[in-house]
């Protein structure tokens, strides 16, 4: 089930690792966040939610952040979701985070070299009433409060729809879009 919500952003952090060596494709937006100190670019027409929060682990434990969603174009005659499927960058008070900290159950857990930083990621599923939900998550290391990039999928059983009339997303492409977001996340303090 969805487990989301929009409200107001408010949030302070001291971030230990440098800023990474990637940058944003020409034409791409930057967005940038003064209290908890980091920017991350997206592409043109990506819709900027900076009041997003995550309430993944239910309504008593929110995780504030900003989503950035993708264009109705991209779900346009497939089985994807262009109204929630995004990359968040979330954040959560305290060091040493772990994964299951903003996602439960948070499978396959595991460290990734990648960006020139650490992540702790970690993945998560659920489906109902014919919907399909994954949540991939990349724990930033070494972040207080704890800094997290989430890419959240929303999409249809395809087998619900008349064939031909509906194509499967092409997650593949969807997952590198969201990786050439995830590398442009600079950490300044």
């Amino acid at each position: 089930m969805r487990k989301l919500a929009r409200s107001g952003f408010l949030a302070a952090v001291v971030v230990s690792l440098a800023p990474c060596a990637n940058s944003a494709a020409a034409g791409w937006h930057t967005y940038a966040d003064s209290k908890l100190h980091y920017s991350v670019s997206y592409p043109d027409g990506w819709k900027v939610d900076p009041n997003f929060v995550s309430v993944s682990l239910g309504p008593d434990h929110e995780i504030k952040g900003v989503a950035f969603v993708i264009p109705e174009s991209i779900g346009r005659g497939t089985n994807l979701s262009h109204n929630d499927t995004e990359l968040s960058v979330e954040s959560i008070p305290g060091a040493n985070c772990k994964p299951r900290q903003f996602v439960d159950p948070a499978d396959d857990v595991h460290s990734l070299k990648a960006d020139g930083r650490t992540y702790s990621v970690a993945t998560s599923g659920d489906a109902g009433a014919g919907n399909l939900y994954e949540t991939m998550l990349f724990v930033v290391d070494g972040t207080s409060p704890c800094i997290a990039v989430r890419y959240f999928i929303h999409s249809t059983n395809i087998q619900n729809y008349d064939p031909g009339t509906v194509r499967a997303f092409n997650r593949e492409r969807l997952i590198e879009r969201f990786d050439e977001i995830r590398r442009t996340l600079k950490l300044s303090r």
